[in-house]
């Protein structure tokens, strides 16, 4: 080996170095790319679930907006109310249509608190 053929290895030294730095920018790079990849999946996962959350709460707000006959407003209780008479059959009844309002707002208590 003569003194000219130095700069040939030089050069094959320094494409060896970049070649080694190259390499190791794409291992670099593939693995951001499967944490990205993962995240993605993670992030798809939680979306679908969410969807799947948002569909179950939209089927509770449409129960919960027919509302049922029982407690709409009562003309027995409007009568029962303006009558104004003590008798012992009438506050019975009048305890009893209360009690159904009460319940059925205890059901509408709970159900609100289940969406939170």
């Amino acid at each position: 080996m003569g003194p000219g053929n130095y700069p040939i290895f030089s050069q094959f030294d320094f494409l060896e170095n970049k070649i080694a730095r190259l390499v190791g920018e794409l291992q670099a790079a593939r693995s951001v790319m499967g944490q990205l990849q993962a995240e993605n999946e993670r992030l798809n996962n939680t979306l679908q679930q969410q969807q799947q959350e948002i569909r179950q709460l939209q089927k509770k707000v449409e129960k919960a907006a027919a509302i049922p006959s029982s407690f709409s407003k009562s003309t027995n209780f409007s009568k029962i109310v303006s009558d104004n008479r003590n008798d012992t059959a009438t506050i019975a009844e009048l305890k009893q249509q209360l009690t159904v309002y009460i319940d059925e707002i205890d059901r509408c208590i709970a159900y609100l608190g289940n969406l939170t």
